[in-house]
């Protein structure tokens, strides 16, 4: 039988250690690690996992939800760019990636014009399937959402890379920098949401 000892004088001071990471919503930039990416099944659903080297000694793991926990489909839109529909600088419309972890970014579906008829229901594996192909196309990866630091060199991450009805200009999203057949640097927009939610 276990026993707990119950302390109820706290008057001295404790040593205590966090019982969560403080996260907020951000994006992080950088290049895929390609050999990183596998599958994991947690209470939330099932997920793509990579890692992101962002450049500066540092990587960000990533988690995509592809399946939801009770195993409904996600719904998904999938957009490409053209960044330099003119072909007046092929090689960099719009200048060097910026590398890095940017605290301040927003983000919103409706923002950007999307409307909930634009999404179609996508099962995990299709979804997985085009998600793998254009990552392994990256030139780098822009990902969206809760970004969190659980201290450590290997505790850094972000997650909840969908839809979030419920907050202002923080939805989040996955976006795939790539060049086409034709060598024009375009890029590639992953939105997600759960069957359900609104934008």
């Amino acid at each position: 039988m276990s026993h707990y000892y119950h302390d109820h004088n706290h008057t001295n001071p404790h040593h205590f250690h966090p019982a969560t990471a403080p996260q907020s919503f951000g994006a992080v930039v950088g290049t895929i690690e390609t050999q990183t990416e596998h599958e994991i099944v947690g209470r939330s659903g099932e997920h793509l996992q990579f890692y992101v080297d962002v450049h500066v000694g540092v990587r960000y793991q990533v988690d995509v939800n592809i399946r939801s926990s009770d195993g409904t489909p996600i719904e998904v839109y999938v957009g490409n760019e053209d960044l330099d529909p003119t072909g007046s600088n092929p090689d960099q419309p719009f200048g060097a990636p910026t590398y890095g972890v940017f605290p301040n970014a927003t983000l919103s579906y409706a923002g950007l014009g999307l409307t909930d008829a634009m999404f179609a229901s996508v099962s995990d594996t299709r979804i997985q399937s085009q998600l793998e192909s254009a990552l392994n196309q990256a030139e780098f990866v822009a990902v969206y959402g809760m970004i969190f630091d659980d201290g450590g060199p290997n505790g850094k991450g972000i997650h909840e890379t969908h839809l979030h009805p419920n907050a202002n200009k923080e939805d989040g999203a996955i976006v795939v920098y790539s060049k086409d057949t034709t060598n024009k640097i375009k890029r590639t927009w992953f939105f997600f949401k759960f069957v359900g939610d609104h934008i």
